[in-house]
């Protein structure tokens, strides 16, 4: 019995019905291979063919009546990164092609060249490019299986290690009697073993979730329809400014692979931001549908301002805001949709906004894949890209402290506030992780901010986050910039400075004062 032959789904997006008719008959022409055809005049027709089914290579004509074909382009690739996309023009156009490239298009062809073109060798290329993409997900997972086994085993031995500490500190001082020097000797090398141990485990864990630049998320099966009710419920039930948070959930489980945790971190991040740029006492709508697509649909729907058509494509660039004037008065770091980006891939899905304008709201859509209940979880890793903004506070004063948490909190989610009030913890810190920002006082217990400043000059350069040093003495404030502060904040002080100075120093861009008022 002869071997099936490969099937490819192929969309023709082009405004012209004669040349949509040509290119249709050339691929029908094409032996061995079995060629599902549709094709759209416009760029709307397209994403309605889109959101109901996968397609495998796209030929996208430049100029359609009612979008530019680049700008489709970017949306195509955002909507489903493994489709392969054919950019086919009237006439060859250098500059063009390379910008088409550029945005992800496999190739750049003129519709003469299309004639000429060996069609199965272009559908064996789409379809392996697909292939690749999928083998290099599955791939990533085996190997973090692996880094999981090891990681698992050290996260294990840290509560016996614990315990055999415990109990070695007690005897090594005195707490059970005294001991003779044979019994001290002992004891002092088993805490000075265990306390290596301990460091090597450290070492361990740093190594795999830092130095590689990694991160990772365990997918295992998850109902989405209880996890973003149970989401709603627990973070949403009193939204702010009058706004309701509504929502249209499936009745029936819908099972995709997720960590919860992580899309948890999404949904906040959407949900937020539909707040964010929606009028006081309007309605904020999330919902949950199962498409033909074989995915899973979370819609996060606004009434508020909506987005221009030419901002959309740069939505997921981290810390782009769009329409400066439109944001002008919105407190946020601009990276909460770059973050919420690279965790939905993680979980094999797309995420994209679509918006009809400026007055017009905005919906942000999750597709996720449909799983089983039963299906095995398995462990994923990407390169990070983008990663939260992470600020450590060195105070003295705990009201201070609470005061910069405070405004730090309230300007966005996508921040990680660590806290100390010595200077030796500080330092210890420093070197152990990584900080974007300091915010240092200049007195405090053990070693002063000066001295901090003064020592943080022998860590390497990575562990040498800015630092703005917030202070009452002018003397040594003045003293602080000498020794590598990057700014200088004085008490008192209003939040709308604290804010302009700390946007500077984690190099974001930021037009216009931020929505809280000093």
């Amino acid at each position: 019995m002869p071997a099936p032959s490969p099937l490819i789904r192929v969309l023709i997006v082009d405004d012209e019905p004669a040349y949509r008719a040509r290119l249709k008959d050339l691929l029908t022409s094409v032996k061995d291979w079995t060629v599902e055809k549709e094709e759209a005049p416009d760029a709307k027709t397209a994403f309605d063919a889109l959101r109901e089914r996968f397609f495998d290579l796209i030929f996208l004509g430049y100029r359609l009546p009612d979008e530019d074909g680049l700008k489709v382009l970017d949306q195509v690739r955002q909507l489903h990164p493994k489709i392969v996309v054919i950019m086919v023009s009237a006439e060859g156009n250098e500059k063009a092609a390379v910008e088409a490239m550029k945005r992800g298009a496999m190739d750049v062809l003129s519709r003469s060249e299309l004639r000429t073109t060996d069609l199965p060798h272009l559908f064996r290329a789409a379809l392996d490019v697909q292939s690749l993409q999928t083998e290099n997900f599955e791939l990533r997972a085996v190997n973090k299986m692996k880094d999981e086994f090891i990681a698992g085993v050290s996260h294990e031995m840290r509560t016996p290690l614990a315990v055999i500490l415990g109990y070695a500190k007690t005897l090594e001082e005195g707490e059970f009697g005294s001991l003779n020097p044979a019994q001290k000797s002992a004891v002092t090398a088993i805490v000075k073993r265990s306390e290596q141990f301990l460091q090597t485990i450290n070492r361990l864990l740093s190594f795999k979730e830092s130095a590689r630049g990694t991160q990772h998320v365990l997918l295992r099966p998850v109902d989405l329809g209880a996890l973003v009710a149970e989401h709603l419920r627990a973070h949403w039930a009193e939204p702010p400014r009058g706004i309701a948070v509504e929502k249209d959930i499936a009745p029936i489980p819908v099972w995709v692979l997720a960590d919860p945790e992580a899309l948890g971190e999404v949904l906040q991040n959407l949900i937020s931001n539909a707040c964010k740029f929606s009028p006081d006492g309007t309605k904020v709508s999330v919902s949950l549908k199962v498409r033909p697509t074989h995915e899973a649909w979370i819609q996060v729907k606004d009434g508020g301002r909506g987005i221009s058509p030419e901002a959309l494509p740069r939505l997921f660039d981290g810390f782009y805001h769009a329409e400066k004037e439109l944001t002008r008065g919105i407190a946020g770091l601009g990276i909460g949709l770059a973050l919420s980006r690279q965790i939905v891939e993680l979980h094999g899905g797309r995420i994209w906004i679509e918006s009809e304008g400026p007055g017009k709201g905005s919906a942000a859509f999750i597709a996720l894949p449909l799983s089983e209940p039963d299906t095995p979880q398995v462990v994923v890793e990407s390169q990070r890209r983008v990663e939260k903004k992470r600020i450590l506070i060195v105070e003295n004063n705990p009201g201070m402290v609470e005061i910069l948490r405070l405004f730090l909190v309230n300007l966005s989610e996508n921040l990680v506030i660590s806290t100390t009030h010595d200077g030796h913890d500080a330092l210890e810190m420093l070197e152990g992780g990584r900080f974007d920002l300091v915010l240092l006082d200049l007195l405090l217990p053990g070693v002063s901010g000066l001295e901090i400043l003064e020592r943080m000059k022998r860590l390497a350069p990575e562990k040498r986050p800015p630092v703005l040093v917030i202070t009452g003495h002018q003397d040594a404030a003045a003293e602080a910039l000498q020794l590598g502060a990057a700014d200088l904040l004085m008490k008192p002080f209003y939040k709308s400075v604290f804010l302009e100075k700390v946007f500077k120093l984690l190099g974001i861009d930021r037009r216009g004062p931020t929505r809280q008022k000093p």
